[in-house]
């Protein structure tokens, strides 16, 4: 019978992985171990080695236990007529049947089914035509694999490879025996593969037993595989028996899954606890609260094959902040086992602040007394601002002004009426502002002149002319008493009652009335409450009437080439209602442009000639004549086309040379000069003509009445000519000075004007 490829390929092996020298070593007389299993197949691999292409293998011989005698040829010498099956000789009969050399690569004798009387040292002998003779030594072990290993604990055989279950932290104890083996068999306990035990308690001729003891099982025994294996050669393989451990766990872990490190007040929040590592599945309890009190929470929870879930929702409010969340796992088969993971709950929530007064203080005081404030905030995370308002506006730390602002209180020394009204505190963290409820200050003082409805202090009457005077006065308590007193230079007394009345909305009004110069003075306003008489009157004075005063700020605001724009401020209108009036001249010339009145101290002054100086006098005016005169210069613009067709005459001039255009230039001066001097000349010579005629017409008694009203400061014109090229030039100037003739009566002619010329050669 051939020997199955397995079997050939272990033996084959066997031979091939030999190390080179012990190859070697066995021509020497070194023997090779070779295995075999009772009944399966034995291969005794021959040496043949390398030959010579001219060589060739002629006689195989094998022989046993160093008989004489070969128990088996093979003939493959050459030229003679043999069938290949006749070349194999077995003289002995243990072999026949069993035992052939098979030729090849890996020349070997194959004996199957191998023996245990088979078990013997074994000799090959190849012959060569050329080469000498090779020996290999080989030495066959026939072995008998042990039995099935058996499984039991405390005596009892363990069946449907399931052990338990057991307890976690209690011992185990399991015996594996096996019968049979030659040799003698070694058992080993391995968990997954990893040796646990090799030591063997008993060893007997049919029966070998290794016991496994575990004094404390761990929760790694959970689900492992136990193996007993059982070997005694390198041929067959192991023989082994498996347990699979099943334990009863405790919890392994209790942990809250992801919880939030703060909660917003508010908002719902679900906190999963997850447990994990218990068999059978864990009880899971949630409890919220302090040591004192515990509440329970329900909650669902989900078991999974080794994972428990369990989940609450939390809608967190302000009472949750500092209580502590616990979710607890129990294995009812450990009751002595528990395993929590907690939480402290951090609520988040904006300030809630209330304001009170300082101990002793009242809402209601008395004006100059001290106010504290106290604001009360309760608020997770810590406030980082506490801020103060007073109707509305802020209030800010001014020690100076007697305000104390500090941490979360509010001092004011010496409080004013002006600091009455309501106050708020406001409180600001991280989840926002909050503004506590007003809390409103009354300060009680005595009467004051109301600065914010003044009515005018002083008041234009003539003589037998009747005026009414208002006393506005602001006082906590608002009711008052009122007294008015009329002071000057020569008399102080108190109003009677028929001259002072009581408005409507509560205020005091007197009827006064100036018979003679004399009259004129100061009305005292005095009121009363019940904190006091105001400490200063409110004062009235009475003038007479009279001239408006001069408008202030006057200034030409625009200009254009026909137009010039006239802003101004009024002035004291003397008690009387006044007008305004704005006259324009021509600077050079004084011939009138324009003569605007109006309600208000602004003018548009419009007609006017392009290109020219002018000067304007503005004054208010009432029922009793006119305030000073305020004087302005101004001038219009050149129109575009004059200067277009001034530019277009230079283009046509030719061009001259530098000491023709100094002469010229001068000339030009000389000429202008003289023109001007003609003009004016003429000018004073008419006027002075006219005011003699007038002088011989009007009576002597008119002469007041005509008379003409001149500033102090007559308004000066000047005229410029300059030219100048090269390193040479002329300058010409011509100044004039002219009384103000601008305040006379109509037709009336000014006085000539001062004319001064003035020439520098340059």
């Amino acid at each position: 019978m051939l020997p199955t490829p397995g079997a050939l390929m272990r033996l084959t092996c066997c031979v091939l992985l030999l190390p080179h020298g012990l190859t070697h070593a066995a021509k020497k007389g070194v023997w090779r171990r070779v295995e075999a299993v009772s009944g399966r197949e034995a291969v005794l691999p021959c040496e043949v080695g390398a030959l010579d292409s001219s060589d060739m293998v002629f006689v195989v011989l094998w022989y046993t236990n160093g008989e004489k005698e070969p128990i088996y040829s093979y003939d493959n010498r050459p030229g003679r007529l043999q069938a290949p099956e006749e070349r194999h000789t077995i003289k002995s009969k243990l072999l026949e049947g069993r035992a052939t050399f098979r030729p090849g690569q890996v020349p070997a004798l194959h004996i199957k089914p191998v023996l245990s009387a088979d078990q013997a040292n074994y000799t090959c002998r190849v012959d060569f035509r050329i080469a000498s003779s090779r020996r290999t030594h080989l030495s066959l072990r026939v072995v008998v694999p042990p039995g099935q290993p058996e499984l039991r604990v405390a005596g009892q055989k363990i069946t449907g490879g399931v052990l338990g279950p057991l307890q976690e932290g209690n011992s185990l104890s399991v015996t594996c025996s096996v019968a049979g083996g030659i040799p003698p068999p070694t058992l080993v306990w391995k968990k997954h593969n990893k040796e646990l035990d090799s030591k063997v308690e008993s060893r007997t001729s049919s029966m070998t037993v290794n016991e496994l003891t575990i004094k404390h099982l761990s929760r790694s025994f959970h689900n492992a595989r136990l193996t007993c294996v059982a070997t005694n050669n390198n041929v067959t393989s192991p023989v082994h028996a498996t347990v699979t451990a099943i334990m009863n766990l405790r919890p392994l872990v209790t942990r809250l899954e992801s919880p939030p490190k703060s909660l917003r007040v508010g908002r719902e929040y679900e906190i999963p606890c997850v447990v994990a590592g218990s068999r059978p599945q864990a009880n899971i309890t949630w409890t919220l609260g302090n040591v004192a009190s515990h509440s329970p929470i329900v909650a669902n929870t989900e078991h999974g094959v080794n994972v428990s879930t369990s989940r609450v929702r939390v809608t967190a409010s302000r009472r949750h902040h500092g209580q502590r969340l616990t979710c607890t796992s129990l294995n009812h088969l450990f009751p002595a086992y528990p395993l929590t993971d907690s939480i402290l709950l951090n609520v988040t929530y904006p300030p809630v602040a209330t304001m009170e007064l300082g101990r002793g203080v009242l809402s209601v005081v008395k004006e100059g007394e001290d106010v504290y404030f106290n604001c009360n905030v309760d608020s997770n995370p810590p406030t980082y601002k506490i801020s103060w308002y007073r109707d509305g506006k802020p209030i800010l730390h001014w020690p100076e002004e007697g305000i104390v602002v500090s941490s979360n209180s509010l001092a004011l020394r010496g409080v004013t009426r002006h600091q009455a009204g309501p106050y708020v505190c406001s409180a600001s963290n991280v989840e926002g502002d909050a503004h506590s409820p007003s809390l409103n200050l009354t300060v009680n003082y005595a009467p004051v002149c109301d600065e914010g409805n003044t009515p005018p202090q002083v008041y234009a009457a003539g003589v037998g002319q009747y005026i009414n005077v208002t006393c506005d006065v602001v006082a906590s308590p608002a009711t008052v008493k009122y007294s008015w007193v009329f002071n000057n230079s020569l008399t102080s007394e108190r109003l009677p009652g028929n001259q002072v009345f009581t408005t409507p909305d509560g205020r005091s009004m007197v009827q006064f009335m100036a018979k003679a110069h004399q009259d004129y003075g100061t009305l005292q306003c005095w009121a009363q409450n019940s904190v006091g008489r105001m400490t200063q009157p409110c004062l009235f004075t009475v003038i007479p009437a009279g001239r408006p005063e001069r408008p202030v700020g006057c200034s030409v605001v625009n200009k254009t080439y026909d137009s010039l724009v006239v802003g101004c401020s009024p002035g004291f209108d003397g008690g009387l209602p006044q007008t305004f009036a704005a006259k324009v001249f021509e600077a050079v010339t004084g011939r009138g442009q324009a003569n605007v009145t109006s309600n208000w101290a602004n003018f548009t002054l419009e007609g006017l000639t392009p290109g020219l100086d002018y000067v304007i006098n503005v004054v208010a005016l009432n029922s009793l004549g006119s305030s000073d005169p305020v004087t302005l210069e101004a001038f219009t613009y050149k129109m575009a086309e004059n200067r277009m067709r001034d530019e277009k005459v230079e283009e046509d001039v030719p061009a001259l040379s530098s000491e023709a255009g100094v002469l010229m230039g001068n000339l030009v001066v000389v000429v202008v000069v003289v023109a001007v001097l003609v003009v004016v000349l003429m000018v004073v010579l008419v006027r002075c003509l006219l005011v003699r005629r007038q002088q011989e017409d009007e009576p002597a008694d008119s002469s007041r009445r005509n008379k003409i009203l001149a500033p102090p400061d007559h308004p000066t014109g000047s005229i410029s000519v300059g030219e100048g090229g090269g390193a040479a030039g002329a300058h010409t100037a011509v100044t004039f000075e002219m009384a103000d003739f601008m305040y006379g009566h109509p037709g009336q002619p000014p006085p000539p004007p001062t004319l001064s010329v003035e020439h520098e050669k340059k």
